[in-house]
């Protein structure tokens, strides 16, 4: 069986802060993945995937900024509130950040933005010279909706 990465510890906050999931891929493997801004219902108690070996692609796909760097563990996901990966537009990089279970929270990408912008400028930082990019935005999408800030 594939093991999960050892970085994470027991994290796993992108399992815990899905904003959304393919239909298309949930019912390729029907899954039965119910997240809804929420802790993904695959998780256990102990915050392992009871379906690591066959997780859809979006999860498999997903390169969390702190596990692919070397930030401090004052970064850790769980610990910050949200997770942040990097990815690609027509206008080139740019960090997406979903924080933890905002369907419950009821935070606003700007209010997230505001209260947390120190750290998401470390993620930034942090992405730019992992993958040598230069980040032109960050995506905040919370169950409220999502909005673009240009850096």
């Amino acid at each position: 069986m594939e093991q999960q990465i050892d970085r994470c510890g027991d994290c796993h906050s992108c399992c815990k802060s899905f904003g959304w999931i393919d239909d298309n891929q949930i019912k390729l493997i029907d899954l039965d993945i119910q997240y809804e801004w929420d802790r993904c219902n695959k998780l256990c108690d102990n915050n392992r995937c009871t379906i690591y070996s066959t997780r859809p692609q979006t999860c498999t796909d997903f390169e969390c900024v702190y596990v692919e760097s070397n930030l401090p563990e004052e970064y850790l996901p769980d610990t910050i509130g949200y997770v942040t990966d990097l990815r690609v537009d027509n206008g080139g990089h740019f960090l997406n950040i979903i924080p933890h279970e905002s369907g419950k929270s009821g935070v606003t990408p700007t209010e997230f933005w505001k209260n947390n912008y120190k750290s998401i400028h470390v993620m930034k930082t942090t992405a730019e010279e992992v993958w040598s990019v230069v980040v032109h935005s960050i995506n905040i999408a919370t169950a409220s909706g999502s909005e673009t800030f240009n850096v």
